[in-house]
């Protein structure tokens, strides 16, 4: 071989190597640009919609809005038994966004859930997505309660506590 058919040679393979690696960049780039848009299309949405829910339950549950001793579904329906649905407005309209933004989170699970980079994050989604069907149902059930004069089971269900961190956890490992 002479030293031009070399020279040919390196070039076309230090074109080829810089046409990979501008390939690989734009891949890498697009990927990050995906995994961003997971992040503030659903997942902060998530941890947003967490944080919301968190400061309606601790306002629905002390003054003047909780009774010591009750879930905050068995005190709107004994208050609105005692004094009448009108009077209640303000804890009605506290758990109605309780229940959209429950309903919000949901979607978001279902929508981010098929690229979940934790399995922990999978886990507490499920558990999630259990109670928001669960309050809904309670929530749904309220008037119909108090038209029949009937009164729901002592136990609440549970809010399921790690789902906020895991969501931060899942924030963490799409960056």
């Amino acid at each position: 071989m002479n030293n031009r058919t070399v020279a040919i040679i390196l070039v076309a393979a230090l074109i080829a190597a810089l046409a990979t690696a501008v390939f690989w960049y734009h891949q890498y780039e697009s990927l990050s640009a995906t995994r961003a848009q997971f992040v503030f299309g659903e997942l902060r949405p998530i941890a947003t919609l967490l944080s919301d829910n968190q400061g309606l339950i601790q306002e629905l549950q002390s003054d003047p809005f909780g009774e010591k001793g009750s879930g905050i579904l068995e005190t709107y329906l004994a208050k609105i038994r005692r004094d009448g649905v009108v009077k209640h407005a303000d804890m009605k309209q506290r758990l109605d966004q309780l229940a959209e933004n429950n309903s919000a989170i949901v979607t978001l699970i279902k929508a981010y859930a098929p690229h979940a980079k934790t399995a922990v994050f999978t886990t507490e989604a499920d558990k999630f997505r259990n109670y928001a069907s669960a309050w809904r149902d309670r929530w749904n059930s309220v008037m119909e309660l108090f038209m029949a004069g009937g009164t729901y089971p002592a136990s609440e269900i549970p809010l399921p506590g790690s789902f906020a961190q895991a969501v931060q956890a899942e924030i963490a490992a799409a960056r």
